[in-house]
């Protein structure tokens, strides 16, 4: 069995600028900020999901500039990846829980 997704004892320091801003995709929005120069994540039900959970917020530790480790802690595991990247067509987007998010701010 591999080791479950965590981060690294020694986080690599990583440029945010780029992350930084919100992302959205149907019924969920998710913004991302810098406090005191390390990022936080906020997951958010919108539109006909704002009542399914309240808000997930948390920090997020790099694992690499693209990959962070957030301790979300939801279905027993301890961390759950979130993924940027950039769609075909050139749009920054952000994957938490397997679903992508395209930027729009």
């Amino acid at each position: 069995m591999p080791s479950p997704f965590a981060p690294p004892t020694n986080p690599p320091e990583v440029d945010l600028t780029p992350l930084l801003g919100s992302y959205r995709r149907a019924g969920v929005t998710t913004t991302i900020s810098q406090e005191d120069g390390s990022a936080r994540i906020r997951y958010e039900f919108v539109d006909g999901l704002k009542d399914l959970h309240p808000p997930l917020e948390t920090g997020l530790v790099p694992i690499s500039p693209t990959v962070f480790a957030a301790p979300f802690n939801l279905g027993g595991e301890a961390y759950s990846p979130v993924v940027f990247a950039t769609l075909a067509n050139g749009t920054p987007c952000v994957y938490v829980f397997m679903r992508a998010a395209p930027k729009t701010t």
